[in-house]
């Protein structure tokens, strides 16, 4: 960490906590602690309860945010990938990078929010997903398949809403330091406090890793890492009825992989891969309540991205900048509800390699949108959602967008869904391409264009209390979503990379079994997907490379005591391809985690991967040579077992 961050957390630490030990106790005892049980969902803008919402939302909430800040404190890749239907697939065996992959759809297809506004985009989204951790959540809401109405065309597998944290009346204070068996070091520290006129959240976060070597292949399958995030955020109680929200999020970002002997002098003609980042975010949201059942609301983003990239054959600098702008009016009713607005999105990339590239040049992208959703509640049976967006782009020009949702409930234990809708996406070459890879030898194509999408989701749900300590909750999905005019890589030739539009179709469909009993201390869930990828396109070979067909899992807990929690999960990954088309082996996942309270102290056991299986012991992850390597497409993990130990303390107050 440099001189400057580390007198910034310091600094942050220290005036925050004098804040909340100095302020004025007596506000806190004329408010009750809050204690919701019902589930509210903020990503279709209603903030209705999870089981009137005829959009399906998957949704996380603090506990599971405060469980994966106990196992994996450092980010949220594994507790996005322990949700059926999400695919997290590590792209890189160098620095790790990883996408969460949606109903099997790339992840470039997945939108990912925070506070519902986007702030990953484009360029932005290059380890987006590996530098938020779960500690700084209230929650996390998934919408699976088309959700382009209300927040832009680029949902078009779905979208990931990361939802912050708001100050309660009780001052909280956390840290949490965590050791894995890989040589990665976490410490996250958080503290809130709020009275009647303002509130306050900050978070810090730090984490070092070093590098390994797995295998004993010469060449690194852990980076080494430092990473740091600070995100204070500030509320303003102007009056009962206005409100306004200020955040500031600074991620810092260095990885380095490749030759284990790059490390000892950082000889660049050794193969290597080093990555440094810096990404700087400020937002602000002001919501005026008209009435109790009306209310505007006006936000407003900036996201700015510096990254370098340093490779054996080339280095690539570039400078991103996202801006969002939106304006929106809501109205309750006994029957009806509605949402309109009119939003503005700017992705502004300027190229400063220090070598001419052939793809990389600068570009400046605008997006003016307008929409408008209705929900109409005829009966307490029915809920009808009907939305419309339209899109007019800058270069690409312009895009309707219209999207419909049914919730049918046909008793007080069974309900279905019905929802459909389009979608569509910039073709903006950077986004279509591994920057660690496919820069060097990528031919220009300037002709590209917008990929389309419609897609339709149906689900059925049954939930039910078995006498006074049973309950069981079934779920049973289907989706389909077709691309048109999707840009894939047309070479034949190894080593080069040549972007065009298909003439033909991609294609997603599948369906999803979960199931979710508890009993007493024991919860156990069971779940199911089926996913088949075809790209019409190619007629050789339809079916994606390095996408499970089947996923199998099974996690169980038993919570004997306030005091213990035991934990067991597994998943079955199978019948995968690999990057020749050929099969691979199916195999196991499992995990074992051990909690133990005490006092404000929370401690925890945790061991990933338990049968200890990598791709690499079915053979080498690379071709060619450690000086010139050509990594395979990762099918399996390559880190092996690992276990980590963290302690949480905790105060509220």
């Amino acid at each position: 960490m440099s001189l400057s961050r580390f007198v910034i957390v310091c600094y942050l630490l220290f005036s925050g906590v004098l804040w909340a030990q100095n302020e004025n106790a007596t506000v806190k005892d004329s408010v009750k602690e809050n204690k919701l049980e019902e589930v509210i969902v903020t990503s279709s803008r209603t903030n209705s309860r999870i089981e009137n919402t005829p959009t399906r939302v998957e949704v996380l909430g603090l506990e599971e945010m405060n469980e994966e800040n106990n196992i994996k404190p450092g980010n949220i890749m594994s507790l996005l990938g322990d949700i059926a239907g999400i695919q997290m697939q590590q792209m890189s065996a160098s620095t790790g990078n990883t996408l969460a992959r949606i109903q099997g759809l790339h992840g470039r297809y997945t939108q990912l929010l925070k506070d519902g506004m986007p702030l990953y985009g484009g360029l932005s989204g290059n380890f987006g997903i590996m530098q938020i951790p779960p500690m700084d959540l209230k929650q996390i809401e998934i919408i699976k398949g088309s959700a382009s109405t209300l927040y832009g065309g680029d949902a078009i597998g779905g979208i990931i809403n990361l939802i912050s944290k708001n100050p309660d009346f009780k001052r909280e204070l956390s840290f949490t330091a965590n050791q894995t068996s890989l040589s990665e070091t976490n410490l996250n520290g958080y503290f809130s406090k709020r009275n009647k006129k303002f509130g306050f959240t900050c978070f810090i976060g730090q984490t070092f890793q070093h590098h390994l070597d797995i295998d004993d292949d010469g060449l690194t399958d852990v980076a080494k890492v430092n990473n740091t995030v600070i995100h204070p955020k500030f509320i303003f109680y102007l009056s009962p009825a206005s409100t306004v929200t200020v955040n500031y999020s600074a991620t810092f970002d260095a990885r380095k992989g490749g030759d284990n002997r790059y490390f000892a002098h950082y000889d660049s003609n050794l193969y290597h891969i080093v990555t440094q980042m810096q990404r700087h975010s400020l937002d602000a949201k002001w919501q005026y309540n008209l009435s109790e059942k009306s209310n505007l609301m006006f936000k407003t983003s900036s996201s700015f991205l510096d990254q370098k990239l340093d490779t054996k054959a080339y280095v690539f600098s570039g400078k991103q900048t996202l801006l969002y702008a939106e304006a929106s009016y809501f109205h309750k009713s006994e029957k009806m509800d509605w949402v309109a607005g009119i939003n503005c999105n700017g992705d502004f990339f300027t190229d400063n390699s220090s070598q001419i590239l052939p793809l990389v040049s600068d570009y400046h992208n605008t997006t003016l949108g307008t929409f408008v959703q209705n929900t109409y509640k005829p009966t307490k049976k029915w809920v009808l959602e009907s939305g419309f967006r339209y899109d007019f782009n800058s270069k690409y020009g312009n895009f309707a967008l219209p999207r419909l949702s049914l919730l049918y409930k046909i008793n007080a234990d069974f309900s279905t869904r019905l929802n459909g809708g389009f979608g569509y996406k910039s073709p903006v070459a950077l986004n279509y391409l591994d920057l660690e890879t496919d820069l060097a030898n990528t031919n220009n194509n300037n002709s590209l264009k917008a990929e389309w999408s419609r897609g339709w989701n149906a689900d059925v749900n049954y939930k039910k209390r078995l006498g006074n300590n049973m309950s069981i909750t079934f779920n049973q999905s289907f989706f389909y979503t077709l691309i048109k005019n999707p840009i894939y890589d047309s070479s034949a030739t190894a080593g080069q990379t040549a972007l065009q539009n298909a003439s033909n179709s991609l294609v997603t469909r599948g369906f999803q079994s979960y199931c979710r009993l508890e009993h007493d201390d024991f919860e156990l869930y069971l779940g199911y997907v089926f996913t088949d990828v075809q790209k019409e396109y190619d007629t050789l070979h339809k079916s994606l490379t390095v996408t499970p067909k089947h996923n199998f899992s099974s996690t169980l807990f038993y919570e004997p005591s306030e005091t213990w929690r035991f934990g067991l999960e597994s998943s079955l990954i199978a019948s995968q391809l690999d990057q020749n088309y050929q099969p691979v082996k199916n195999y196991v996942l499992a995990a074992a985690m051990l909690q133990y309270k005490w006092s404000h102290f929370t401690m925890v056991l945790n061991i990933e991967n338990l049968f200890d299986f990598k791709q690499s012991n079915y053979g080498k992850i690379y071709s060619g040579t450690i000086d010139n390597p050509k990594f395979d497409k990762l099918w399996a993990p390559i880190d092996g077992r690992v276990f980590n130990f963290s302690i949480k303390y905790s105060l509220q107050q």
